[in-house]
């Protein structure tokens, strides 16, 4: 079954998606509990939006932009940092491809970070008696987290 998220609420956080973010707001946090019994689905993900702070991968990152191309972009980046007693790493699965298709809006859309800017999934929770609710519950979480900005 295909989730479908409305136009409305793209709506409501389209203009946020192309502004730069104010770093003083950060960090941030979206977080979506989905239930629904008549499908048998439960996912909950809590999401973070920080600045990066590894400085490794900011070199690299920066490095990386140098020789890639003469075009400012943006540089996203991405970890895993849920209680894997609490979320397991096999959700993964379900929550990262949603994280990475709407960095992929943002690189698009967003007005140029001077900051690399991650994204952390910090929580969560499943069912072992229901199938993953958690794409649609990233989607909703992150969608939390720019109505915020």
């Amino acid at each position: 079954m295909i989730e479908i998220i409305s136009g409305s609420i793209y709506n409501e956080i389209r203009e946020k998606l192309t502004k730069k973010i104010n770093l003083d707001l950060l960090p941030l946090y979206g977080e979506k509990e989905i239930r629904k019994i008549s499908g048998d689905k439960y996912g909950k993900v809590k999401i973070k939006l920080d600045v990066e702070n590894d400085v490794e991968k900011i070199q690299q990152i920066r490095d990386y932009g140098k020789h890639e191309n003469t075009i400012k972009v943006n540089y996203f980046t991405y970890e895993w940092n849920a209680d894997k007693n609490k979320l397991p790493k096999e959700f993964e699965k379900y929550i990262k491809p949603e994280i990475e298709k709407f960095i992929e809006l943002l690189s698009i859309f967003k007005e140029i970070n001077e900051e690399i800017l991650r994204f952390s999934v910090v929580d969560g929770d499943y069912k072992d008696n229901e199938r993953p609710g958690h794409m649609i519950a990233t989607k909703y979480a992150l969608i939390e987290l720019f109505k915020q900005i």
